[in-house]
């Protein structure tokens, strides 16, 4: 009994330690990746804004079944899983879309492909790929923050660097 009181304030005490650094951590977090394709803006328009043939090149769509697409909407239930992965996309322009994304039926977070030129000189565009995530104030969602890069950063770059392949094949 006398060692329980000295366990119980340290680890409430380690909790409150934890606490006050998650709080000091941002609440949202950006992870973007980006390649540089040689192919025309247009080109790369349409192959964004055709959410049917994101199968081709996204790594999220890899081993997906039930596969549905509308104009704006994009859903799907990965392998192994039951719960439906849902992208809605809020706005397209010339430079690119946003979307909103909730993978297996999980708190949506915001997402977006941008695509600009950005040398003048050079013969390409910049694709870039971004996730925008907002994070409570739990402690966990706090770390996880820290590593969210890592996390979803390989998938990414690779599914732009199939993007790539594809486009500059059709060129």
């Amino acid at each position: 009994m006398r060692f329980l009181k000295p366990l119980l304030l340290g680890l409430a005490g380690l909790f409150i330690v934890i606490l006050g650094i998650s709080l000091l951590l941002p609440d949202h977090v950006m992870t973007s990746k980006w390649v540089r394709v040689h192919a025309q803006k247009e080109q790369i328009l349409k192959e964004v804004n055709d959410l049917s043939s994101w199968r081709d090149w996204n790594g999220l769509l890899k081993d997906a079944s039930s596969i549905v697409t509308t104009d704006s909407t994009l859903s799907w239930i990965s392998s192994g899983g039951v719960k439906k992965n849902i992208m809605t996309v809020n706005g397209r322009s010339a430079v690119g879309l946003s979307a909103e994304l909730s993978l297996q039926e999980g708190k949506a977070f915001n997402t977006g492909i941008s695509i600009e030129k950005r040398d003048p000189q050079v013969d390409s565009m910049q694709v870039v790929w971004f996730i925008i995530e907002d994070l409570r104030w739990y402690p966990w969602e706090k770390f996880y923050g820290i590593m969210a890069a890592d996390v979803k950063g390989p998938l990414m770059q690779q599914s732009l660097d199939r993007l790539k392949m594809k486009l500059q094949q059709q060129r």
